[in-house]
């Protein structure tokens, strides 16, 4: 379904994102178990570079704010307020465990095997949380807004205000040049 629409479509753009964001949960996931099977010495490569994904994550934030300030008003102004105050809260959840993945892998005050099992268990919550979530809107809410947002000028319109709030840095640099044709 988001194949078929044209580069530069934000439905399009933020599935791509969500691919993204999804390859990083891979690698956390991966270094997870990596994590509990080595010690301090060799885990600390591993804790660094899940400080390293946990700020990319972070980086994730215009993704965010371009649903909550473009998508979910238009969504709600067309009676669809349900799944975007969801979507809202979720992002509260979500935001929340990014940041505390990544300030957990900076502390070294803990000793190192409640550091481990503190940070795998915010793997674990933070992967399930935004699983669950890229689920959600590339398999409920993208569609009901591909099929509610029936004005190609409207979408034209959202794509102007999404590329104002910018995109995520992890993406590849072309999402900011991409055709701004909609549909």
């Amino acid at each position: 379904m988001f194949e078929q629409l044209k580069d530069g479509h934000i439905i399009k753009t933020m599935v791509k994102e969500h691919e993204h964001i999804l390859a990083m949960l891979d690698e956390l996931q991966e270094i997870d178990i990596q994590l509990t099977t080595n010690d301090q010495n060799n885990g600390m490569t591993l804790m660094n570079r899940v400080n390293e994904l946990a700020k990319k994550i972070i980086g994730a934030e215009p993704h965010h704010e371009r649903e909550e300030k473009v998508l979910f008003p238009v969504l709600e102004n067309l009676g669809i307020s349900g799944p975007p105050h969801v979507m809202k809260l979720e992002h509260e959840v979500i935001r929340k465990l990014k940041l505390e993945l990544k300030n957990e892998t900076e502390n070294f005050d803990q000793d190192w095997a409640v550091r481990v099992e503190l940070v795998s268990h915010l793997i674990l919550k933070l992967c399930t949380n935004l699983r669950q979530h890229i689920d959600k809107e590339n398999n409920i809410l993208y569609p009901m807004a591909l099929k509610s947002i029936t004005d190609v000028a409207q979408w034209d319109e959202m794509k102007v205000r999404c590329d104002k709030i910018g995109y995520c840095c992890f993406c590849p640099s072309d999402i900011n040049e991409l055709d701004t044709s909609s549909q």
